[in-house]
């Protein structure tokens, strides 16, 4: 019974449903559109940016490792210089040693005591070169700290400490230009660093925008369930009040098994109307309507029920009356003023009987209604 009646009367119910849930989600809808909108101009404007940031790195990448290539090339290309020059030193230097022994000591291949002298001069070399090197590197002590004058030094010892110079010079070189790739590098690094940071901020915020639209959905979701039980309880009522109200204007519903059509027996000529009438009214309406009818339709019986006890009594009366006019009748046969009032009587006789037949039948008619 309950399956049948909502499904009756669900577009008549439907009218008195609120319509704030529908307002609140249309405003809703349109401020997560335009906040949907910014964000993804935001979203673009940070891509696009992303992307120059990343070619800009790209390009000072490519360049400091040209410039890297360019510094090594060119440190070997020195290096490779002053190793040039070193050796042509080293072989004036010993040219000029050579020529000096040979101007001091001469040397006779065919006596025994000239090998001898030269296995002493080599000693005597090697211990020279390992002196020299202690000397050159106290020299050039002595003229970084600026204790020793250069016109004091003789040439050789010029060329060695020019040559030192020029290899601590060259190494310096080599480790600045490291230490300069390397703080490239750590700046590169850098920026790759900023911008990871960047983007976990940017899904951060993301994140946040989302939580927030969330909240937002729920708040408005637990609105709408609220409103959505108010209006149950309300059509629960409803579908309450028209069964009771069809249980009482006598209305059968039947319903088939795949619960397609409905078909209805109206017991009544009034069942009818009203049940034409839902489609048309409201609940309400309709209620005082049935409640209006029903009210009417207990005071016609009270009514007919009073015109009953009345035209009995009349007809009890009546039946008192009729032997005296039997016997008036037979004493005065004659008296023609005396038939007429006998047909008189017996007219409202039968006149009352027709109308207490009308009565009765009515009156069974209401009781089966």
């Amino acid at each position: 019974m309950s399956s049948s009646t909502s499904s009756r009367y669900r577009e008549s119910a439907a009218v008195t449903a609120p319509t704030k849930v529908h307002d609140q989600h249309g405003t809703s809808f349109a401020e997560e559109h335009a906040l949907d909108a910014i964000a993804k101009e935001a979203e673009l404007r940070l891509q696009h940016q992303r992307e120059q940031n990343r070619e800009a790195r790209q390009l000072r990448h490519k360049e400091l490792e040209k410039n890297a290539r360019d510094d090594l090339s060119a440190v070997d290309s020195e290096l490779n210089k002053s190793d040039q020059n070193k050796h042509e030193e080293e072989d004036e230097e010993e040219e000029e040693d050579d020529g000096g022994d040979s101007r001091t000591t001469p040397i006779t291949p065919s006596t025994p005591m000239g090998s001898s002298r030269s296995r002493i001069m080599n000693i005597d070399g090697t211990n020279n070169n390992a002196m020299g090197t202690t000397t050159n590197s106290l020299l050039l002590q002595k003229f970084l700290n600026g204790d020793i004058d250069l016109r004091s030094i003789e040439q050789r010892d010029l060329r060695r400490l020019l040559s030192e110079l020029e290899a601590k010079y060259k190494s310096a070189m080599i480790a600045n230009s490291s230490m300069y790739n390397e703080k490239q590098a750590l700046y590169y690094q850098i920026d790759t660093y900023k911008d990871i940071l960047d983007e976990h901020y940017e899904i951060f915020n993301q994140t946040k925008r989302q939580l927030k639209d969330k909240c937002k959905d729920f708040d408005i979701q637990k609105q709408t369930l609220i409103d959505l039980q108010n209006n149950n309880n309300q059509l629960k009522e409803i579908l309450s009040n028209c069964e009771k109200l069809i249980q009482e204007s006598e209305i059968e519903i039947y319903i088939d098994e795949q619960q397609k059509y409905l078909s209805i027996d109206l017991k009544c000529q009034e069942s009818f109307l009203l049940s034409n009438s839902f489609t048309n009214r409201s609940i309400n309406e309709k209620l005082k309507k049935i409640l209006s009818e029903k009210h009417q339709q207990i005071e016609q019986i009270n009514r007919l029920k009073l015109e009953l006890d009345e035209t009995n009594h009349h007809l009890r009366i009546l039946k008192q009356h009729i032997p005296n006019s039997i016997d008036l009748h037979n004493q005065n046969i004659n008296n023609a003023c005396d038939c007429e009032q006998q047909k008189q009587l017996i007219k409202q006789i039968t006149d009352l009987n027709n109308g207490l037949q009308r009565l009765s039948a009515d009156n069974g008619s209401l009781q089966q209604e």
